[in-house]
């Protein structure tokens, strides 16, 4: 199923996508994100084109088609972007669940500190 979109304002896209599936999994990420622009560019006819998604939360891949897979739902066990529904809803779009017809989890990624985490005593 396809929502409409718009078009990203200022766009330099060779063509920017007016439908799309409302959710895309990008390969390489942990969050499924809700689109909200969609664009295809061309560098030249040296290199193949590629997608240009922009997410609601504000996040943007880019990459080659085979990166992203467009979703009608996001799989089960899988999370769906917290703020891109926040601000989603704050657009007036419609809500996961309401698009989908069943719960869908949300979920956040937050950045944590790996290395020097002992207390400046600890090192001496």
């Amino acid at each position: 199923m396809k929502l409409p979109i718009k078009a990203k304002p200022k766009s330099l896209a060779i063509y920017d996508y007016t439908e799309c599936e409302p959710f895309v999994e990008n390969k390489r990420a942990v969050l499924i994100h809700r689109v909200r622009y969609l664009s295809e560019h061309k560098i030249s006819d040296r290199w193949p084109g590629h997608f240009a998604v922009q997410a609601w939360c504000g996040t943007s891949f880019t990459g080659q088609p085979k990166k992203f897979t467009f979703l009608d739902a996001p799989p089960e066990g899988k999370l769906l972007c917290e703020r891109c529904e926040v601000a989603a809803f704050a657009a007036n779009q419609p809500t996961a669940d309401s698009i989908v017809g069943r719960h869908v989890h949300l979920g956040k990624v937050v950045a944590q500190q790996t290395c020097c985490t002992k207390g400046a005593s600890d090192e001496a």
